[in-house]
């Protein structure tokens, strides 16, 4: 009966616990390898979805900017039309439409004249020496500037006072 007996010296014995450990390494070493192909995963979504985001963004500003420019159109023929013209009226009617177009897409007009000069939201492309407005105020908006969703989406085409 004591042969049957195990005993820790066994050889064989000695070889399971090899083996043993040898699966358990190997284990180890497949876990692992499945955490860096699930992480490299989740990495690759990521750069996907910012991706897709980014082109999403650049293809709506795209999109958008044309309907600005008509916007300004709209805005310049309303400069000259007669407000009792049935023209003039219809071309009311088309900018008023336009503008809250845009304004369901999120396209919000930044603030400009009376604002002191900000170049990461507005452009200047002309200065003046007014001499009762603060440096660098806005004194005049030359074409509007735009955000959407908190990005810019055109600068402001300002004109800044510039006193000596």
């Amino acid at each position: 009966m004591e042969e049957n007996v195990v005993s820790p010296n066994n050889e064989q014995d000695q070889d399971w616990r090899e083996k043993l450990e040898a699966a358990r390494q190997e284990a180890a070493q497949n876990h692992d390898k499945y955490l860096r192909a699930l992480a490299e995963s989740e990495n690759m979504r990521k750069r996907l979805e910012r991706l897709c985001e980014d082109r999403m963004w650049q293809e709506k500003k795209r999109l958008l900017t044309h309907f600005l420019g008509i916007a300004d159109h709209l805005e310049e023929a309303l400069r000259y039309a007669d407000a009792n013209d049935p023209l003039g009226a219809g071309i009311q009617i088309t900018y008023q439409q336009m503008l809250k177009s845009l304004s369901q897409e999120g396209v919000q007009p930044l603030p400009s004249v009376g604002e002191m000069f900000d170049p990461s939201i507005h452009e200047a492309v002309d200065l003046t020496n007014n001499g009762d407005g603060t440096s660098n105020q806005i004194t005049n908006e030359y074409q509007k500037g735009y955000m959407l969703g908190g990005r810019l989406l055109r600068p402001a085409r300002v004109q800044v006072n510039r006193p000596d």
